[in-house]
């Protein structure tokens, strides 16, 4: 494959051939999981050829089966000429796979992740060494769906439509990278939305990362309120089940995400704290109008999501 690079004569933004549509746009998604997978099948859709790295050869062969990748390694190849990386990791590989790619991709090349924190990611992008001297153009991403379910079997190309999906730009990224970023997702059908990348952490603590806190918490008093260890449960309708159905979400990768945003977590949890002492106060005094109230309030503040 040819490692020449487009570079546009206003701005002398360097960008690869698949920019420009010299050729038939090119990508490599590196974690074909929950949603790296649906990254693959997405750009397939929309005509990209994708290609795609995974420890489990099994998940390759199945994407290969589906048509969404043309092929695919276990390992990072030593060279990898496309116009687009997704990184579809763990949170805790992310940071390692900027050193990886040293030296294996086209200049211009733009990289982008989808990972649930920002933070550390991209500051790694902006201020370490090694990932400057790639000049590569990197983007921070995160699509605000998903599945308690993980896995490439569980992949679906549609599975950013009708949802926000942010996008976290260094101030100094070229305008016309960031915006045909935006051009793809939005032809996912996502919902562009910027932001900052600490603002985006704690944002994503309350509306994310504490939701899945509350839904493991609940299920537990639940058991714990149950006289026979199960009682209770049997008595779980929609509402429980829809409340809870993020507490069947992965452990190993909750963990790292929890962890790794504690602050904001904490801090998050300290707002919850003081609307449910709030609330409980309503109830001790009897005071219903003051609960109905909340729930208006409440009713309100939904009015609010897109």
């Amino acid at each position: 494959m040819s490692n020449e690079e487009f570079i546009t004569p206003e701005n002398e933004v360097y960008m690869t051939q698949g920019w420009s549509g010299l050729r038939i746009p090119r990508a490599c998604i590196l974690g074909l999981g929950l949603i790296g997978g649906s990254w693959a099948g997405a750009l397939h859709k929309a005509g990209w050829d994708v290609f795609a790295v995974d420890s489990q050869k099994a998940s390759i062969d199945e994407a290969v089966k589906r048509g969404w990748i043309q092929t695919g390694w276990t390992s990072i190849p030593e060279f990898i000429d496309v116009d687009l990386i997704v990184l579809a990791l763990p949170l805790q590989e992310l940071g390692n796979s900027l050193d990886k790619l040293m030296g294996r991709i086209s200049k211009g090349t733009v990289v982008t992740d989808v990972g649930s924190l920002k933070g550390e990611i991209c500051n790694k992008s902006r201020l370490e060494p090694k990932a400057n001297s790639l000049n590569f153009h990197f983007v921070g991403g995160h699509p605000m769906t998903g599945s308690e379910q993980s896995g490439f079997r569980v992949a679906d190309p549609d599975l950013f439509r009708g949802y926000p999906y942010v996008l976290t730009p260094a101030a100094d990224c070229p305008q016309e990278v960031v915006q045909k970023l935006v051009e793809i997702v939005q032809g996912f059908g996502a919902k562009v939305v910027f932001r900052e990348p600490i603002d985006h952490d704690v944002e994503v603590a309350m509306v994310s990362h504490i939701p899945h806190l509350l839904a493991v918490a609940l299920t537990l008093a639940t058991q714990d309120a149950s006289k026979d260890g199960g009682s209770a449960l049997a008595l779980a309708g929609r509402s429980f089940r829809d409340l809870t159905r993020i507490a069947d979400s992965s452990p190993e990768m909750w963990k790292e995400i929890m962890v790794r945003n504690a602050d904001a977590i904490l801090g998050g949890l300290t707002l919850w704290e003081e609307r449910i002492k709030e609330l409980r106060e309503f109830l001790q005094q009897g005071d219903g109008e003051s609960i109905a109230e909340a729930f208006r309030k409440a009713h309100a503040v939904r009015e609010n999501i897109n």
